[in-house]
């Protein structure tokens, strides 16, 4: 029995079956697109080791760092990235909804003091951590106060400057030190939390009333977003730099609020570009609560005669979600600002305007079922319309393909419905299921198909056994070490250990029991299929783990 649970804007179709590693193809895919690797319930690691490296217990150059999972999952070794960050993605190898114990390691020798957990689901889940949880996210501020002393705002001998805001109150920091001989002023705070926005402007000799004055009269707060990483923010008081000039993204992201791929209340939109290294601390807000996400940025007059400026929009700062995927950057000419001809660039995030009739897409296309023979497989994916114009009929197909890749798949007679029963034909081959989205209504334009492809050929290996066939009744120790014993409630004349390759590793046949112990000592660890076959040929299959 299938159930479904239609929506206006975005539908996901389950099937309540075991679960398949799902594929994950990318938001607004186009075209005959292929899933190139299996992400359910995939786990993206991003730790950061910056405190690790002020404490002098890992160096980069040399040191290595690893994600150690439990249940028998290999170490996985982190990237580096910028600003001392590691990344890493754990792929197909963990089950929904288990609770998994997990620790970072330098080398083969320094590990983490601290208990961490993770519960993978359906999709990719996100970590983001610091090497044993100690953070080192220090904001600096920087203001300069050239142009203040040239016009006799600011005594660099008899005043100060600091610091107002929402992150004290409005009370004030410390005085603000001078950086040398310059006319900049600097202030660090090591206190603020991270992904929490702060309001503040700049002061001039706090508590003096006749002499004190606050930066931007009658002009808004300005706003920050603190990272959870080290962040130098630099400042002109009162905006005023003659060799800049002021630049103003708009970004509207209303339809991706309404769709729910943006979460305003944890979520954060920033600008990387030519201009500011790919990506710093540019965060767009709306401060207007219409989702229209702005940001005022001050430029160098250099840019004028530089060239345009190159940048994408990006959601939590990852290239992964940045906008316009696979296509140009977008670019702007900055010019002088003369004759109120102010520098403004104003778009839709991926240039997905609901004003504008747009053909239907789908994304999360994947299988989900159990791949052995006799059992019912079913498409899932869901459905985006930026018109807002819900789902109609939309199209499905399923092909076999020789090979992983899916390619010179060809379609299954009558296989045009949304789930599919396998059959023995499918033995050895990997299934491809295609979906082409249609909006409702007659004249609705049709989306482009999109396809993907089965984890596994058809065979015995199956990652989403869960439960006892009919013919084993209990499997103890599971996980084992040394020995494992199946019991039956008929006799077993064979039992045999399949690895994650679907190789037989250990055969023991010609038993004649209800009851068999195998040894297992010697295998690595990790995660097998135990099957056992009766002379009758009526067989089960379990999973088990080797630790």
């Amino acid at each position: 029995m299938v159930l479904f649970m239609p929506s206006s804007n975005i539908r996901k179709l389950t099937l309540m079956l075991a679960i398949l590693p799902v594929l994950y193809l990318s938001v607004f895919a186009r075209g005959n697109v292929y899933a190139s690797s299996d992400t359910t319930w995939s786990v993206a690691f991003r730790l950061n080791m910056s405190k690790a490296v002020s404490q002098h217990i890992f160096v980069p150059d040399s040191d290595y760092v690893y994600v150690i999972i439990d249940h028998g999952i290999l170490p996985l070794k982190l990237v580096p990235g910028p600003g001392l960050t590691y990344t890493g993605t754990l792929f197909d190898q963990l089950d929904s909804g288990v609770i998994y114990n997990y620790h970072f390691r330098i080398n083969d020798s320094i590990s983490e003091t601290v208990n961490r957990t993770l519960k993978p689901v359906p999709g990719i889940v996100s970590v983001s951590a610091w090497w044993n949880n100690e953070p080192l996210n220090i904001t600096t501020f920087v203001v300069n106060m050239q142009y203040a002393v040239q016009y006799s705002i600011f005594n660099p001998v008899t005043d100060s400057v600091c610091l107002v805001g929402t992150m004290n109150n409005m009370l004030g920091s410390p005085k603000m030190q001078q950086i040398g001989t310059t006319f900049n002023y600097v202030y660090s705070d090591s206190l603020l939390n991270p992904g929490a926005v702060y309001q503040y402007k700049y002061r001039i000799n706090l508590g003096d009333t006749a002499s004190g004055q606050m930066e931007l009269v009658n002009q808004p707060n300005r706003l920050i977003r603190i990272p959870d990483t080290l962040l130098t923010v630099s400042n002109d008081f009162n905006n005023f730099n003659p060799a800049k000039r002021l630049m103003t993204f708009q970004c509207d992201l209303g339809y991706y609020v309404k769709s729910h791929h943006f979460n305003v209340a944890s979520d954060f939109l920033d600008v990387a570009g030519n201009f500011n290294g790919n990506g710093a601390n540019d965060i767009l807000f709306d401060t207007n609560h219409d989702t229209i996400y702005s940001l005022d940025m001050y430029l160098d007059t250099t840019w004028i005669h530089q060239g345009p400026l190159a940048f994408r929009f990006r959601i939590n700062g990852d290239w992964n979600s940045a906008e316009l995927q696979g296509k140009p950057d977008r670019n702007y000419t900055f010019h002088d600002t003369i004759n109120q001809n102010p520098n403004l660039f104003s778009c839709y995030y991926n240039n997905l305007n609901p004003y504008i009739s747009t053909s239907p897409w789908v994304y999360d296309v994947a299988i989900q079922g159990v791949l052995v023979y006799k059992k019912f497989l079913s498409g899932i994916y869901s459905y985006e319309n930026v018109n807002g114009i819900p789902e109609g009929i939309s199209t499905y197909r399923w092909l076999r393909s020789p090979n992983a890749q899916g390619t010179e798949a060809t379609a299954i007679d009558s296989a045009t419905r949304i789930t599919y029963q396998v059959d023995t034909l499918d033995i050895g081959k990997w299934l491809v299921f295609e979906v082409t989205p249609k909006a409702a209504g007659g004249d609705s334009a049709t989306g482009q198909p999109v396809r993907v492809v089965s984890s596994n050929s058809i065979s015995g290996w199956d990652v989403g056994l869960n439960e006892f066939s009919a013919l084993i009744s209990r499997v103890y120790p599971n996980p084992a070490r040394e020995q494992i014993t199946v019991e039956s409630a008929k006799e077993i004349d064979r039992v045999e250990l399949i690895n994650y390759l679907n190789q037989i590793v250990m055969i023991k046949d010609n038993i004649g029991l209800k009851s068999v112990t195998i040894p297992t000592g010697s295998l690595p660890g990790g995660l097998y299929l135990l099957k056992a076959t009766t002379k009758s040929s009526e067989s089960g299959i379990v999973r088990v783990i080797k630790l």
